[in-house]
């Protein structure tokens, strides 16, 4: 039965709603951009990694003495805390993505792309804080990393789909007018 409406599928005359057509058209250019879009991504990922050490102490570079802007998620507990540093460090790269980077570009690579640009960062900061652990800093425990990297995941996937939902959206929106 399922081969049967696939064949209908593929050998049927219908045309694909304008809609359908104009996503694929758009999807095949950026493709053509490839490079040019994924170091655009990634390098708005290293800005905001940066930018997430001088707000978040973990490697000493905090603007404020102690835990800086972090000591109210700090006392609350270095769950709490870890939350906050790690939903800050790949937020930042994704705002900043948001404001340098076309709806559509961002579109692109999150269709394509969207696993390995949630885990690559996120794996290789994990790496670089999980050597803190051999270091037997306070409060740095497999609890404190696996909640830092579970946030930080969330919080870029929570991100990108609100973007990417209201980008489709309002494409949707200008094509039907």
């Amino acid at each position: 039965m399922a081969n049967k409406d696939y064949l209908e599928f593929i050998t049927g005359r219908e045309t694909p709603p304008a809609f359908l057509k104009e996503e694929a058209r758009r999807d095949i250019l950026l493709s053509f951009k490839k490079n040019s879009i994924i170091f655009k991504f990634l390098s708005f990922q290293l800005l905001g990694g940066l930018f997430s050490l001088i707000v978040c102490p973990q490697f000493g570079l905090g603007l404020a003495e102690g835990h800086g802007i972090a000591h109210i998620f700090r006392m609350i507990g270095d769950v709490a805390c870890a939350a906050f540093c790690g939903s800050l460090f790949l937020s930042s790269g994704v705002v900043l993505a948001f404001i340098g980077m076309k709806g559509e570009e961002l579109w692109w690579v999150w269709r394509r792309y969207s696993l390995a640009f949630i885990f690559l960062p996120a794996l290789m900061w994990g790496l670089l804080m999980l050597t803190n652990v051999s270091l037997n800093l306070q409060g740095e425990t497999l609890r404190y990393h696996v909640t830092w990297f579970a946030t930080a995941v969330m919080a870029q996937v929570l991100l990108m789909n609100f973007r990417n939902y209201l980008f489709t959206r309002l494409a949707l929106i200008r094509f039907h007018r």
